[in-house]
């Protein structure tokens, strides 16, 4: 009986939940539109606003400027020399070491020079001889002259006589140049410096066996300098000799050193196409030294009415050079093109650009970007 109840009571619950589900589905489906559930939507966030100072944005303007086409390149002493041996021989002594200043004439080695001595010795004796040879010959030439005019010889005769004094006095002359060139070699065996500079390398030692020109130590004099350069060949038409190049090395504190074209190369190179000039220098304090890489600039005219803006607004993004133009009071990117750069000035011309007027950002704020909204400290925005 109690079984009975319990299975009566359960399909009567579930009677009454099919029905109040029934119930909620067809009052569900009358519902309007406007009171189902509403997809989300999210609004746009609003643009940033940034304060600038009014320092902080210029205008691009016109104005003159110097046009300069960049350049790199290696130093080198304008003058340089090696210093060999003229006599074959063997080395005594150097007197000179690396790093060390020689003055043009001081003696900085020697050869030895026993056999050049003996040498010259025996050219000096060769010339006694044939002078002596000449002097015989002459007082014989005198006697048959004077016996040929009192008709004691013949014409034949005195006339021999003549040749063979002649003979004598070629010997003469020529033991005389052999004399001098055993003084030459002797004088040789001493070596001096053929200019003031600083001893740069070291070949040979003493006691070594030296040929002709066999080097001994190399000098460089670098109190002027020389920058060989390349530039393009489509821009060597406006560079002339005497033109200004200003340039720094890599490695040096010493900024702006400056120089002028001495030398234009008459021909380009056949892979790079371009062209070296040549820039020489003075250096009077040392701070260059040959082997250095400079790079720097080289004026080839003027411009008088070029775009010009502050090198700090000009931007370097993904290969690409932009300067940050305000369109009302909105930041948008505007790409240019950079001629020359004037880093003593803080200017930089534009070959392609905003037009004159065009308002840009001179502060090199990392976190600006193109959209964003500025306002300009003490003024309404544009």
């Amino acid at each position: 009986m109690k079984h009975l109840k319990r299975k009566t009571v359960v399909a009567v619950v579930a009677v009454l939940a099919i029905v109040a589900t029934a119930w909620a589905l067809k009052h569900r489906e009358g519902r309007p539109e406007a009171d189902k559930e509403a997809p989300v939507v999210v609004e746009p966030s609003a643009p940033r606003v940034m304060e600038l100072a009014a320092v902080d944005v210029v205008e691009v303007a016109r104005g003159s400027v110097e046009r300069t086409v960049p350049l790199s390149g290696t130093l080198r002493p304008y003058e340089q020399t090696l210093v060999k041996s003229k006599v074959a021989g063997e080395l005594l002594s150097v007197l000179a070491r690396e790093g060390e200043t020689v003055r043009k004439g001081q003696v900085i080695a020697r050869m030895d020079d026993i056999e050049l001595r003996a040498r010259v010795a025996e050219r000096r004796a060769a010339l006694e001889a044939t002078r002596a040879q000449l002097d015989l010959a002459k007082k014989t030439l005198a006697m048959n002259e004077q016996l040929f005019e009192q008709n004691f010889i013949s014409r034949n005769a005195a006339d021999n006589v003549a040749s063979s004094a002649a003979v004598a006095e070629a010997n003469m002359q020529a033991a005389a140049a052999q004399l001098e060139l055993a003084r030459k070699s002797l004088a040789d065996a001493v070596l001096t410096a053929p200019i003031t500079g600083i001893v740069s390398e070291r070949f040979a030692q003493p006691g070594e066996k030296l040929p002709v020109d066999g080097r001994i130590v190399s000098i460089v004099d670098l109190s002027r300098m020389e920058l060989e350069a390349e530039v393009p060949a489509s821009d060597i038409g406006a560079i002339k000799p005497g033109a200004r190049v200003e340039f720094s090395v890599d490695g040096l504190d010493v900024k702006g050193f400056e120089g002028r074209v001495e030398r234009i190369n008459p021909s380009a190179d056949d892979r790079s196409r371009m062209i070296k000039v040549y820039a020489v220098l003075s250096n009077p304090k040392g701070e260059l030294r040959g082997g250095m890489f400079a790079k720097g600039t080289l004026a080839s005219g003027v411009s008088q009415q070029a775009l010009i803006v502050p090198l700090s607004a000009i931007r370097d993004e993904s290969g690409e050079e932009i300067v940050y133009v305000l369109n009302g009071d909105t930041v948008a990117r505007h790409v240019v093109r950079v001629g020359s750069r004037h880093p003593a000035r803080g200017i930089a011309e534009l070959t392609e650009g905003p037009p004159v007027g065009t308002r840009v950002v001179n502060a090199n704020l990392s976190n600006l970007k193109p959209g964003d909204r500025v306002k300009i400290a003490g003024a309404t925005s544009r």
